[in-house]
């Protein structure tokens, strides 16, 4: 494998399947449940794209979305996805955020560089610059962003904001009021079976 080539895997681990979409709160749901099902690899696209099952208006959306949220959860395991579908609403949106950060460990940097730093200097509001100035911290360390289009980087930026948003760290994407949010015991449980209860500080960054 060539630098540029071992370079460019670094960063797609890095950025996970970010671009694919935010915290999918609905879609997830429904593509855990299909996957435990342990279809066919044709069956499973089928019920994606010809049976709709997201109820996308495109199929390229749907693959997308369907791409995105197996990359987030398959590999966390069965049990994992199988809690997704027992837990409560607020243990359900901590599970998702924990699949993304672990997908996409931007995330996680965004959450103890940019939202942690705001808590800690007692800022109300994430700063509506605080994307671009990650971004220009984390280019110094991952010189291959520059690699990628100024609209990429702010769709990507986008669906941070929303991710944070979703799972109640923001009140909204355009105001940024910062709350507080406190992980679930069973959150903090499956962070630890995960080996990642280094997690627990960075998802509570804002308590």
């Amino acid at each position: 494998m060539t630098d540029n080539a071992r370079r460019a895997v670094d960063m797609q681990d890095y950025l996970g399947d970010l671009i694919g979409g935010s915290l999918l709160i609905t879609e997830t749901r429904v593509i855990a449940e299909s996957l435990l099902k342990k279809l066919p690899e044709d069956e499973l696209r089928s019920l994606i794209v010809e049976q709709n099952i997201l109820q996308k208006k495109s199929d390229k959306t749907s693959s997308r979305y369907a791409r995105a949220i197996r990359k987030r959860i398959e590999g966390l395991g069965d049990e994992f996805m199988q809690s997704l579908l027992t837990a409560t609403d607020r243990a359900y949106i901590q599970l998702l955020l924990v699949a993304v950060m672990i997908n996409s460990p931007i995330v996680e940097d965004f959450m103890k560089l940019s939202l942690a730093e705001a808590k800690r200097t007692y800022k109300p509001n994430l700063p509506r610059d605080a994307w671009s100035e990650f971004i220009d911290t984390q280019v110094l360390k991952y010189p291959d962003l520059l690699r990628y289009s100024e609209s990429t980087i702010k769709k990507l930026g986008s669906n941070v904001i929303k991710i944070l948003v979703d799972s109640d760290y923001l009140s909204d994407s355009r105001k940024r009021e910062i709350y507080p949010v406190y992980l679930l015991p069973e959150v903090k449980e499956w962070l630890l079976r995960l080996n990642r209860g280094d997690l627990i500080e960075v998802m509570e960054c804002t308590v």
